[in-house]
């Protein structure tokens, strides 16, 4: 039995409001945004991602559900990205939820998503994350990603104080 499920509408309307507030908070957190602003920047950059919300064209939403007791411990969020050269599958959102954590379900969901890259003839999987979350760079290096990029930023004109 698949540990990923296919989220419903009811419940991509809410994780999609959850994740809006999540990415400006971690955008704000990392030094690219400024805090004012934040919210609106990020709703925006969902928007443009997702213009049909959960019907857009080759993105794909799912649940992370315990069989045993069907609760969800997580969801994700891919989208299918080909060029003349290469297909990727990218992890925009790969969240697990706080309570859950440290239980080996991100592990189970990588897995799943090479599964589903593989029925799909995808042959890369593709994410990014901020320089301040360590513990998805090193989970995600002990499951063989490697970093291909990194982004670098400069703050000039701050005074202290």
């Amino acid at each position: 039995m698949s540990f990923l499920v296919s989220m419903s509408k009811p419940f991509f309307a809410s994780y999609i409001e959850e994740l809006i507030v999540q990415y400006a908070r971690e955008n704000v957190e990392s030094g690219r945004w400024q805090k004012t602003g934040s919210l609106t920047r990020s709703r925006r950059d969902i928007e443009r991602l997702l213009p049909r919300g959960i019907d857009t064209d080759n993105n794909h939403f799912f649940e992370m559900k315990v069989p045993e007791v069907n609760e969800t411990v997580g969801m994700i969020w891919l989208s299918l990205e080909n060029s003349s050269t290469t297909s990727t599958v990218f992890i925009y959102d790969l969240e697990i939820k706080a309570e859950h954590r440290r239980q080996g379900y991100a592990k189970l969901a990588l897995k799943e998503i090479e599964d589903f890259a593989a029925t799909q003839n995808i042959v890369n999987i593709g994410l990014h994350v901020f320089s301040h979350n360590n513990a998805a760079q090193n989970l995600y290096a002990e499951m063989g990603y490697e970093t291909v990029s990194v982004n670098m930023v400069k703050k000039i004109g701050q005074t202290e104080g």
